[in-house]
């Protein structure tokens, strides 16, 4: 998966499950000023798993406390998956 894609998708993700237009959601804003609340973290974590075969979980949006800083883990981990045999 090309890395524009992955980032597309994480923000696709994340403004479905926070009822917005992409183009609202704000890449350097923490997740909770976005109002991603407890609920909504695990319904956005489940759909970054189905739809990019990452192991995330909910602590993962504590350590990476924005969309950006998150995408960026995430890309680290698809391509990581992309090169193991």
């Amino acid at each position: 998966m090309e890395v524009e894609s992955i980032e597309n998708k994480v923000m696709e993700l994340l403004a479905e499950v926070l009822y917005l237009d992409v183009s609202k959601v704000d890449r350097n804003a923490e997740f909770e000023a976005l109002g991603l609340d407890s609920v909504l973290a695990v319904e956005f974590v489940a759909q970054v798993k189905a739809q990019l075969g990452v192991a995330e979980t909910i602590e993962s949006l504590y350590e990476w406390k924005t969309p950006k800083a998150f995408i960026e883990h995430v890309r680290g981990q698809v391509v990581a998956g992309q090169a193991a045999p």
